[in-house]
This record gives structure tokens, sequence and C-alpha cells, in this order.
């Protein structure tokens, strides 16, 4: 059964990896030996918000992109029904931190002339 909802635990875990990665990007941005004495709270501040929005972007987009894998290479025509191949379409999406491109699935129907989109609630919180 699909897992709807992320445990505590999970999350837990989840921030603990992110933690983990503060370090290499703290290595990263100010080399092995960490900011000199010149450097204040606000660079440091902007470099952690970077990493944050990279990390929240690029997790984003994968997700997305695996979740519409799932709906495969066809859908039904939500009119006649008729099996119809899955394209993709660019979308920007506003997401917390910045925005993303979301390549949304999107099927065309030859019959009805119509185009559609995922089925109702692929996007919605569950």
């Amino acid at each position: 059964m699909p897992q709807r909802k992320i445990t505590a635990v999970k999350l837990r875990e989840i921030h603990e990896l992110a933690a983990g990665w503060g370090k290499i990007v703290a290595r990263r941005a100010f080399g092995d030996d960490g900011p000199d004495l010149g450097v204040d709270l606000t660079a440091m501040e902007q470099v952690a918000a970077t990493a944050a929005n990279g990390l929240n972007q690029s997790t984003l987009e994968i997700l997305l992109q695996q979740q519409a894998r799932c709906l495969g290479a066809q859908q039904p025509c939500p009119d006649c029904r008729r099996l119809c191949l899955v394209g993709s379409e660019d979308r920007p999406l506003a997401v917390q931190g910045g925005r993303i491109t979301y390549h949304e699935p999107v099927g065309h129907c030859p019959d009805c002339r119509r185009d559609f989109f995922p089925p109702q609630g692929f996007l919605a919180p569950g």
C-alpha cells in the first residue's frame, strides 16, 4: 500500500541526513578552516539558505518525476476513456523556498481533441 504520510521517525532521519550535508556545504563554502573573522552571520546565513533552497528544489523535482512515472505511458481520456499517450508540459510551481519547474504529465486525446492532466488529486495533499 502506498505511503501517504511520512512518520516523525523518518522525518528525524531525513533531518539528520541533511544536517550532515551541512558540514559539506560549510567546507565547500569556506574551506577546511571555516570562515575567517571577516565573515559575518548574514553571509553565513546566505550560504545556509542557498544550500537549503537547492536541496528543497532538487528533492521536490526528483520526487515529482518519480511520482509522474507511476502514471505510465498511457492514461484513459476522461471523456471517451480511450487510452492516450502521456507526455509532459513544463509548469512553474511556487514551493517553500523558491520555484521549481514541474514536468507535468499531460495526455492528448485525438478523438476528443482535448488535453487532460493527471487524475484529480495527483498533486493534492493526502
